[in-house]
């Protein structure tokens, strides 16, 4: 029986011993990996102008050659046009859905259109006109409701008013912001 208990301490040790050198080895594995920082990319090259992205329409079938003998002023009737085409401007810079916006400004569009026929010689609903296809993108009816302004400016009746709306054209640089100086070329300064 003493060999047995000889043999058995011999077992106890020798496992102890494999138990010891299993606990040396590292619990998950090898060495970790060496963490390589990422590679410095280049920023992307910066875009084109936004005003250049804008796609603007030139043509224009806008005609100013109605007998004036036709003509028959009626000036309050114009006015009041006018001032709903500004309620709807003002209306479509507060909206927030583009179909909205769009909607407004086509209906501010008709009500200066409106007023013309109303007073064709009116400036300020001239003036307005062009500001109103200036934001849907009509440069080519914008630019001829400016070159309308500057004819009447040639007219000693009209010239006042004229003037009053091509200098604000000036003074107003958000205006015709994507060809601004083909606008000021158009009022003839």
């Amino acid at each position: 029986m003493k060999q047995l208990g000889i043999g058995v301490a011999l077992c106890v040790a020798l496992g102890m011993g494999v138990v010891a050198l299993g606990a040396c080895e590292p619990l998950y594995g090898g060495k970790p990996e060496k963490l390589h920082n990422p590679e410095k990319k280049k920023p992307p090259p910066a875009g084109p102008d936004e005003a250049s992205d804008i796609k603007y329409i030139d043509d224009c079938a806008a005609s100013f050659q109605d007998d004036p003998r036709k003509w028959h002023p009626q000036p309050s009737l114009a006015r009041t046009l006018v001032d709903t085409g500004d309620t709807a401007m003002a209306s479509s810079d507060k909206a927030t859905e583009a179909n909205a916006k769009v909607g407004l400004i086509k209906d501010a569009i008709d009500k200066y259109r409106n007023a013309l026929l109303k007073d064709p010689y009116n400036a300020d609903a001239t003036l307005k006109l062009a500001i109103a296809y200036d934001r849907v993108l009509r440069k080519g009816c914008a630019l001829a409701m400016l070159k309308r302004l500057a004819s009447l400016s040639n007219n000693p009746k009209f010239a006042p008013e004229a003037n009053r709306a091509i200098d604000s054209v000036g003074d107003n640089s958000e205006w015709f912001k994507g060809y601004h100086k083909d606008a000021m070329g158009a009022v003839g300064r």
